[in-house]
């Protein structure tokens, strides 16, 4: 009986810890931008980025990451959508020197898009401009 007992503790105690390294894992995700771009008004050089987030609910803190190195941390919106995404990529509006701005980014399976930086609290703004005729 305490075999038994003890049996089922360690099976369950493994569970959770394996389901905990999972969901870890779930908010870490690479995206590589083939040209420079904007993001919160700093300039991210093209190259390979590890983008992290953390928080709860929709609003999180992504930090872009080169390497070991923290490029960049912006407040983020997770929005939800209705079918998974086919690839990993980004949005961008025209910023004020006229460089792309990131205001979305997406990975390949997921059903959620990051609003990131200014787009957080200018959405609509933002996107008004990507429409402008200027």
């Amino acid at each position: 009986m305490k075999v038994t007992k003890l049996f089922t503790l360690l099976v369950g105690t493994s569970l959770l810890f394996s389901a905990a390294a999972f969901a870890g894992n779930g908010n870490k995700k690479t995206l590589r931008f083939a040209t420079p771009v904007t993001l919160d008004g700093k300039v991210i050089p093209a190259g390979e980025y590890r983008f992290e987030w953390s928080g709860t609910g929709p609003d999180v803190t992504v930090n872009i990451l080169k390497g070991k190195e923290t490029i960049a941390s912006v407040p983020a919106h997770v929005v939800a959508i209705a079918i998974s995404n086919k690839q990993d990529g980004y949005s961008s509006a025209p910023s004020k020197d006229g460089s792309p701005a990131i205001t979305e980014v997406f990975f390949s399976g997921d059903k959620y898009n990051l609003e990131v930086g200014q787009a957080t609290s200018a959405g609509t703004a933002t996107g008004a401009a990507t429409t402008s005729p200027n």
